[in-house]
């Protein structure tokens, strides 16, 4: 009887454990499951691209190069809304955009240096208030080499005998048979004086008039004049000192100075030292301090 009791008990058991089976082994699926859940990434947000290193440590290729390893990071400072108190830029030259025409007053306070070319500006020209400095034969090499002087006034004295606001300078015809290189040296020379002894002065580099075809030699001709303009030109920054060309208003569309305007194939005659001066008037620098 006994053993009827046993196995009946044992035959419950099992079969008890067959029924309940599947739901505990739910129980642990499901467990198992939610106990993943916490380590798989979130899904994007709607529109969210995820790029292969979208889990890099931010900041590590956007270092600054030079940036040591490892090194604190700043936050960046934030940007102020009060207005800006620095006038250092609209204190500074504005950028040239071209020469702009101007009256005979614009030459009032100018200071015209050169040689024979330059006495006809003098005495021929419109420009009556503004000061000379010119002689017939007067070169670069000779100011600067020579120290010549004109009725005993010297280059740096007459920079010192007021302030300018412009200064041309025309030198070259003279010395165009000489060693460029060395004519160029004193002319340097010259425009450097003129920086230092005037410093608010806007400079004229002025280029040197052609000859016409019958008045060409071996020393004096186009080809020299050329090359020397075209180192002179070198010299200008459009900020301090500019350089002008007046040769398109003689030529004679060859690249030599029309013979009907020039008694001698060098100089201009009287005449046309008023269309000259006219032309300068078409190459104003709006006036602003210089200084830098």
């Amino acid at each position: 009887m006994n053993s009827f009791k046993r196995s009946l008990y044992t035959i419950l058991l099992v079969l008890t454990c067959f029924v309940a089976s599947p739901w505990i082994f739910r129980q642990i699926w499901k467990t198992s499951a939610e106990a993943k859940k916490g380590t798989t990434a979130p899904p994007p947000a709607a529109g969210t691209l995820i790029t292969p290193d979208a889990t890099e440590p931010a900041g590590q290729d956007d270092a600054e190069p030079g940036a040591a390893e490892g090194a604190p990071q700043t936050a960046p400072a934030e940007q102020s809304t009060e207005p800006s108190t620095d006038t250092s830029a609209a204190a500074a030259p504005a950028e040239f955009t071209g020469f702009i025409n101007v009256d005979p007053s614009y030459f009032d306070d100018a200071l015209f240096v050169g040689d024979s070319r330059t006495v006809g500006i003098q005495e021929y020209g419109t420009l009556k208030n503004a000061d000379y400095f010119c002689s017939v034969g007067l070169s670069a090499t000779g100011i600067t080499k020579n120290n010549e002087d004109i009725d005993g006034e010297h280059y740096e004295d007459k920079l010192d005998s007021k302030q300018y606001g412009k200064i041309y300078i025309m030198l070259g015809i003279n010395e165009v048979g000489n060693d460029l290189e060395s004519v160029m040296t004193f002319y340097r020379a010259m425009v450097e004086k003129a920086k230092a002894h005037q410093p608010d002065a806007v400079i004229y580099v002025m280029a040197n008039l052609h000859v016409a075809h019958s008045a060409e030699t071996n020393v004096i001709n186009n080809a020299a004049i050329n090359n020397l303009n075209s180192m002179m030109a070198q010299l200008a920054d459009n900020k301090k000192v500019y350089y002008i060309d007046v040769n398109p208003l003689f030529d004679d569309g060859t690249g030599y100075l029309t013979e009907a305007y020039s008694f001698d194939g060098i100089h201009v005659l009287a005449e046309y030292y008023v269309n000259w001066c006219d032309w300068l008037c078409t190459k104003g620098v709006p006036f602003y301090r210089t200084t830098e």
